[in-house]
């Protein structure tokens, strides 16, 4: 989805739906994405421009664990910033293409490990115990 500034005057709201599917074909812990729910209210002014947009997607991420799917609904709320001025999130140009911005709120907001309910018990090493000659050491550097 592109904006393109011509065709803005001073404030607009969009509301659409993307398909990310065929984005997340490269990145391993997204198993399924679901047509993401988006609003956006666009505000302008002579030298910047402001987007307030709110993002509700369902998906499947694989759990850290086992990789079973586990299902994960986000709910974004940001503001970014397109202009000149220091505290800009984006520099403004005539064209922005939305979608790939929004694509990179919902990459950064994923959470790094999510765990299915099965994972809860599972373990991968066994607990180690000293070695037999050493099991009395902890006992002596105690004293």
């Amino acid at each position: 989805m592109k904006i393109l500034l011509h065709e803005i005057k001073e404030k607009a709201s969009l509301d659409f739906t993307y398909d990310y599917q065929k984005e997340i074909e490269h990145i391993e812990d997204i198993l399924s994405i679901k047509p993401a729910n988006i609003h956006v209210d666009i505000f302008f002014d002579d030298d910047s421009l402001t987007l307030d947009f709110n993002v509700k997607v369902d998906m499947e991420l694989a759990c850290s664990k086992t990789l079973k799917p586990v299902p994960y609904h986000m709910d974004i709320n940001e503001k970014a910033i397109f202009g000149e001025q220091e505290d800009a999130d984006f520099i403004l140009t005539n064209e922005i293409e939305l979608s790939d911005i929004i694509f990179g709120y919902i990459i950064s907001e994923k959470p790094y490990t999510i765990y299915h309910p099965d994972a809860k018990e599972l373990l991968f090493e066994k607990e180690k115990s000293p070695h037999p000659a050493f099991a009395d050491l902890d006992k002596l550097l105690k004293k």
